[in-house]
């Protein structure tokens, strides 16, 4: 039974966008097919029930022996024929056996190139559509976008510009999706931080979690500017050479910290080699501003090495802190080619330090991303490392590409695998909390890991 729009008899049919190597999916219509031999984009028609993720799957696999692992829509359109009227619902798909297509039914499938396309001669729907995303960004009304920044990226990619964006043309799956939500608690939040100059690291470094924070009204203030020293390879802050510390900042963080009402004030920083102390007694400063007006509040801090000045750690540990993190952020093989300047055994040999003398009072913390290339193997031991020089509480989270200047995505970690690091840090390695998770990030949910909710 083929599903149809109960009201106006529309046929509704899905159709997949999906791409391999820099190339797009595309299939000929089926031999004795009305339009048999014309090009489109490999689907087909949603039976009664069926949702529009298990018809694009369930389509590409009888027709072209496809496993799709992740689908999701991009836009529909509505476009009659002579003897029927269809709803096209167009579908980003990521397959796991892209090399391995079959046509299943007689027609042909290949992988095309942006400027092959205008050769081909398209179904009319599939036509109406590689038009119009290619186009124009303001698609007329006839279509229903349902993600507009992904079509925009798709029409620049048909139009033969920024080709590097094609490596993010792929559907995520649901575990990585966002929802947009606090709108207006998020606009009142953008203006405070804005009134008070106050640079946070949710914006400069794209967290997938600014909406949900701002909408809780917490923050991860970034100090020292929002230019950082070094060019590490999974982050999109800006870097080059940095202005002087603003003297004021100090008082207006605090200042902040106190309007929010936070119980617990998370603080991080751009590297600063250029300054004689890396930023430290700056850190320092915010520290004891904080505590002066709001000395109900805990203050977690997130520094860089150091150059491995062992004074600098001294200097942040004697303002008060509750939480010390420095994150390793990846496995020791990877280090060299993901960050910058920064070394594994250094940042593990600052982390044992400021475990060894940061008192009962205050817990050591560390993070890393999974995703770029590191082995089962390679994360247990980075664990290890971590527990046997103090580290109290770590975070795990997915990598997530911010730009498409930065260091692919290898691999899309499931929430199951994510659970299974947890039970290991803490039950096996004996962490105080393991916080892990595809949108984890190091001060995500920070009061949360600490107190232990």
């Amino acid at each position: 039974m083929v599903r149809m729009d109960s009201v106006t008899n529309v046929i509704e049919v899905c159709a997949a966008v999906a791409f391999h190597e820099g190339r797009m999916l595309l299939a000929t219509r089926r031999p004795g097919s009305a339009l048999a031999g014309s090009w489109e984009y490999p689907g087909g028609k949603c039976r009664a029930g069926e949702s529009l993720n298990d018809c694009i799957a369930r389509e590409l696999q009888e027709e072209l022996g496809a496993e799709v692992t992740t689908s999701a829509e991009l836009l529909s359109l509505t476009y009659s024929y002579p003897e029927k009227t269809v709803r096209l619902h167009f579908m980003l798909c990521e397959l796991s056996n892209p090399a391995a297509l079959v046509a299943r039914e007689g027609q042909m499938v290949a992988w095309k190139k942006a400027e092959e396309l205008k050769a081909l001669s398209f179904a009319p729907a599939d036509k109406m559509f590689t038009e119009a995303v290619a186009g124009t960004d303001a698609l007329s009304e006839a279509f229903e976008v349902k993600d507009a920044r992904t079509v925009r990226m798709l029409g620049a990619w048909l139009r033969g510009e920024r080709r590097e964006d094609v490596r993010v043309l792929q559907a995520k799956p649901e575990w990585l999706r966002v929802k947009f939500v606090g709108g207006k608690e998020r606009i009142e939040m953008r203006q405070l931080l804005s009134r008070a100059k106050i640079h946070t690291v949710c914006e400069s470094a794209k967290c997938p979690n600014m909406c949900d924070c701002w909408r809780r009204k917490t923050a991860t203030f970034m100090v020292l500017g929002n230019v950082c020293t070094r060019n590490c390879r999974f982050c999109s802050v800006p870097h080059g050479k940095p202005e002087a510390p603003d003297v004021n900042e100090p008082q207006h963080v605090a200042e902040s910290v106190k309007t929010l009402g936070l119980r617990h004030a998370v603080l991080t920083c751009v590297t600063r080699d250029d300054l004689p102390d890396g930023g430290a007694s700056h850190m320092a400063a915010v520290v004891r501003a904080i505590h002066a007006v709001s000395p109900e509040t805990t203050v977690e801090v997130l520094v860089s090495d150091f150059l491995g000045e062992t004074e600098c750690v001294d200097a942040v540990l004697a303002a008060g802190v509750r939480v010390y993190g420095h994150n390793i952020e990846t496995v020791e093989r990877l280090t060299p080619t993901i960050r910058s300047v920064a070394k594994y055994r250094r940042s593990l040999e600052m982390l044992s330090y400021a475990a060894a003398h940061c008192g009962k009072d205050c817990v050591v913390k560390s993070g890393l991303m999974l995703g770029l290339g590191e082995t089962d193997d390679e994360i247990r031991q980075t664990l290890k490392d971590l527990r046997a020089a103090g580290v109290e509480i770590v975070t795990i989270g997915q990598y997530l590409q911010p730009t498409p200047a930065n260091c692919d995505v290898e691999r899309l970690v499931t929430p199951d695998e994510f659970k299974a690091w947890e039970t290991y840090a803490e039950k096996e390695l004996g962490f105080r909390r393991a916080v892990c998770g595809p949108l984890v990030r190091s001060s995500y949910m920070a009061e949360e890991a600490l107190r232990g909710k």
